[in-house]
């Protein structure tokens, strides 16, 4: 039986100077992903997607790994909860 984890996408994300980076991830769709969000700021920040159905606090110099079934083609949205001033970064499934 084939290895579901060996067909998982491993990308990141880093959150610093108040944004993410990238803002936009490209993904292919229909096929399981595991996401790092980097936090290289000195503030805590909380990684939150409605879509996604995922919210994580990440502390400063820290990261968490969110593993995500496989996406439908379309747009999924992030942001962080605890600042309303950074802008939005979005997962785009294709």
């Amino acid at each position: 039986m084939a290895d579901p984890e060996a067909n998982r996408t491993t990308l990141e994300i880093r959150f610093e100077n108040h944004h993410f980076s990238p803002q936009t991830l490209v993904v292919p769709a229909d096929r399981p992903l595991q996401i790092t969000v980097l936090n290289l700021s000195p503030e805590r920040i909380e990684f939150e997607s409605f879509k996604l159905n995922r919210e994580k606090v990440v502390e400063p110099g820290s990261s968490v790994t969110l593993k995500l079934p496989p996406l439908r083609a379309g747009s999924y949205d992030f942001f962080d909860d605890f600042h309303s001033d950074v802008p939005e970064g979005a997962i785009l499934a294709k």
